[in-house]
């Protein structure tokens, strides 16, 4: 895939200049920090009037040229990909594959050939078919699910390749995340859905939202990037910097207003 031409309007912290972006800029400022510490990092991509589905009910309506080459370096720069199970069925999710030049900036950066796709299901109904990448070679895949099903109902996923993990009655978020560190896959990037997003934000696991506003407007009764019952109090997040694209789509990233996350960034 060749880059679109993208643009930084605004840095925050002041230490880069507005104008166009070569490669090993865009890599920099999307980089996660090498202190060895555990960063989330949200993807969502909403139309101007709010929606994270196009019209077809799914996320990929929306993208742009420039929305494809972001989303596809986000996945090149995380050592794991966290997604709810609902977003995996509808959104037709395989283990993660990736493109030459994806596996190059993984190359340069000493990150493991692929990142591992985890699934986040109180359920485990989940197609097993999803442990076959797309095309190619593909990354590892696990499902953190509830504990007590009986073993039959998870032998079919274990028996394609992937791991489920047990966690209890419930999912603790915060100790799924811990279990994702202690694999040493620190680098986290959670694609959705809106309501894995809530339970994250209520939890205070969020680190930085990147958001991206394609130019269009659909209507309709499309999700936000949050899903479920309002949270207790609002989460405060601070600018860290703005892009825009050739086809006029603009990101923006914000990191979570937490003086400990941002004294090291």
């Amino acid at each position: 895939m060749s880059r679109p031409a993208l643009q930084l309007l605004l840095a925050a912290s002041g230490a880069r200049e507005p104008g166009d972006l070569a490669d090993d800029d865009l890599v920099e400022l999307y980089r996660y920090p090498e202190d060895g510490r555990r960063r989330l990092r949200t993807n969502f991509v909403s139309s101007l009037d709010g929606s994270v589905q196009g019209l077809e009910g799914k996320s990929g309506g929306l993208g742009t040229a420039t929305d494809a080459y972001v989303f596809a370096l986000h996945r090149a720069l995380a050592d794991a990909v966290v997604v709810g199970a609902s977003t995996v069925r509808r959104e037709g999710y395989r283990s993660i594959d990736l493109q030459p030049w994806q596996s190059d900036v993984r190359e340069q950066l000493g990150l493991s050939p692929f990142p591992a796709l985890v699934i986040i299901s109180g359920s485990a109904r989940l197609d097993p078919a999803i442990a076959q990448p797309g095309q190619g070679s593909g990354g590892p895949v696990m499902i953190i699910t509830t504990s007590g099903k009986p073993a039959a109902d998870l032998v079919r996923l274990r028996d394609a390749g992937m791991e489920v993990v047990e966690s209890g009655r419930t999912i603790d978020l915060e100790v799924a995340l811990d279990l994702l560190t202690q694999r040493g896959w620190s680098r986290l990037l959670c694609e959705g859905g809106p309501g894995l997003h809530r339970n994250l934000l209520a939890a205070g696991l969020v680190d930085e939202l990147s958001l991206t506003l394609a130019p269009v407007v659909v209507g309709g009764q499309g999700l936000r990037s949050t899903a479920g019952a309002a949270l207790a109090a609002t989460v405060g997040f601070d600018l860290a910097f703005a892009l825009l694209g050739a086809d006029q789509t603009l990101f923006t990233s914000y990191r979570a207003r937490r003086p400990s996350i941002l004294a090291s960034t």
